[in-house]
This record gives C-alpha cells, structure tokens and sequence, in this order.
C-alpha cells in the first residue's frame, strides 16, 4: 500500500529544512556567479610578482610568469585515486624557501596522471628516479595560468583548513586559483532562477490553507 501525503504529486518529496538550504545554495551561488560574470567580462592579464604585491579585485585572472612546483603540492583523492591537485604557484625564478601566495586547483588528467605514477614509483630510489624522469615537464612547469579565485561559496573552508596545517609554507591569507574556470552568465542566472522558482513552490506549500467557509442555514426543505 502507498502511503502519501495529501495535495502531494505522485513522486513528490518533502525536503523540510533541506529544502530551504538547497534554495540558499541556489540564490547564493547564483547571485554570486552572476555578480562575477558582470564584474569580470574579461581575465585580468597580470605578472604574478604583481599579483602577490597587491592582490587585485578582480577574480578572473591569467596570471603570467609562473611557476608551479608539482613536487610541492599536495592532493585530494577517494579510494587511492587522485581527484584533485594544489599545486604552489611563485613568480619563475624564485627560491621555493618563500611564502607560498597561491594554490593552483587542477584536475587535469595529465597531471593528476603524473602525480599518480610518482606516488606509486616511490619503493625504491631508482623508480624515484626514474618516475621523475618520465615527468620532468611537469616537476616545474613554466607557463601562464588562468582560472576563478575561490571565494564566497566556492570557498572550500574545510579544504583550506588542512592545507593551512600541512607543511607548504602558506601565506595566512593565500588564495586558491581555480584552474581553467571562467564566469557564466547564462549558468549562473539559471541557477538563480532555479533557486526563485523552487522557493516559491515551498513557501506556498508553507501557507496555511484558508478555513473552510461556513455553511450557510438554510431552511428545510418541505
């Protein structure tokens, strides 16, 4: 037998307090996303030595000059597998001794590929060796990045709390650097409208259903 609770459609759950968290995520990262694509039509071009200097505003960035340490970073992973890697970024040339400013979030297949067989190829010196070898484009890669700078709701505060207790000299107030993301208008008013929409279904479901109306006397009828 279904059990179903009344002017609920068939398949309809009810969310409770889920539901009002889901909507505050929705408007949440909505209006942030679209608050970034209108703030950020284009990546702001900027060295990395200049970045650090003075970080600008601006969360669209393509930050030229850099250099990224692959034997520095430290990863996320379920079950053995890698799924995300933070990777230092500094301006080329300068001493790995220095304050790291800013983490490089990628997923890319190639480097998260690399970073596997090495892990892996660290029984014996010689397959450290030779792991390093097979990759030594990717140990300290040279080139400009571009992506979002996490904050707000993107800003993973869990994630940063263990970064900021593992041993990568971290600046106190370090950023991470979204590799290859971008703002987007149209998904991010989707989102918002998605979020309007489903708080309107629940707040109406939340009113009070009016009292039925009396019913009238009328006389007998003979």
């Amino acid at each position: 037998m279904e059990i179903r609770p009344l002017n609920h459609p068939p398949g309809f759950i009810s969310l409770g307090c889920l539901g009002y968290l889901v909507v505050i995520a929705l408007l949440w990262g909505g209006c942030q996303g679209v608050y970034t694509a209108l703030k950020n039509r284009q990546p702001l071009e900027i060295t990395v030595t200049d970045y650090i200097a003075k970080k600008p505003d601006a969360k669209w960035v393509t930050l030229k000059n850099a250099q990224l340490n692959l034997l520095e970073a430290a990863h996320k992973g379920v079950g053995g597998n890698i799924s995300e890697i933070f990777i230092p970024v500094r301006p080329q040339g300068e001493s790995t001794d220095t304050q790291v400013n800013i983490l490089l979030s990628t997923k890319k297949q190639d480097i998260v590929a690399a970073l596997e067989d090495m892990n892996k190829s660290s029984a014996t010196k010689q397959e450290v060796i030779d792991a390093a070898s097979r990759h030594a484009d990717k140990l300290f890669m040279k080139k400009d990045v571009s992506g979002l700078i996490c904050f707000g709701i993107d800003s993973d505060d869990k994630t940063r709390a263990k970064l900021a207790k593992l041993d990568m000299n971290l600046a106190p107030d370090f950023v991470i650097l979204n590799d290859g993301a971008a703002p987007s208008l149209f998904g991010s008013m989707s989102m918002l409208g998605i979020g309007l929409l489903i708080g309107f279904f629940i707040l109406r479901k939340a009113e009070p259903a009016a009292p039925p109306l009396p019913t009238p006397n009328l006389p007998p009828q003979v």
